[in-house]
């Protein structure tokens, strides 16, 4: 006599939807669905970009209150000379002090009225950065994120 097991299919079948439920939680906990986590990826992402990828300058520190005033540390990376900063926009702060900064220079720049929140709150600006290259000609380098991070009191 042969044992049949009609329950097991069934079993089977609600293992692999549970997976498949907890697989795309966690998709959509990435993607953004719950605030928490994903201010934090941006945040991380953000930062990665502005301390590592970005060229000729980079904004290794950042900091606002939650009235937007604060400053950024920015740092020259382009090893072939010196460059002048003549301008640049954070939200709706402007700096517009000419800056130099030869390779590996760091200054730190202070910024007023970027944009406000809640002590907290995560801010989001974009960063256009305007400087003049090593044969005198205008550039302007813009980021490919805004620079990303969470307002203290």
């Amino acid at each position: 006599m042969g044992v049949r097991m009609r329950g097991q299919g069934a079993t089977e079948y609600l293992v692999l939807l549970a997976v498949v439920l907890i697989i795309a939680l966690v998709s959509i906990a990435l993607l953004g669905f719950f605030p928490g986590l994903a201010s934090d990826a941006k945040i991380t992402q953000s930062n990665t970009y502005w301390r590592g990828e970005a060229m000729p300058f980079s904004i290794i520190e950042h900091s606002f209150d939650s009235s937007g005033n604060g400053s950024i540390v920015i740092t020259n990376r382009d090893a072939s000379g010196t460059l002048t900063i003549t301008n640049i926009t954070v939200g709706n702060a402007t700096y517009s002090t000419p800056t130099v900064l030869a390779p590996g220079d760091q200054k730190v720049i202070p910024l007023s009225g970027a944009g406000s929140g809640s002590a907290g709150g995560t801010y989001e600006f974009d960063v256009k950065i305007s400087y003049t290259s090593i044969g005198g000609l205008p550039k302007t380098q813009t980021g490919k994120y805004p620079l990303i991070g969470k307002f203290y009191s």
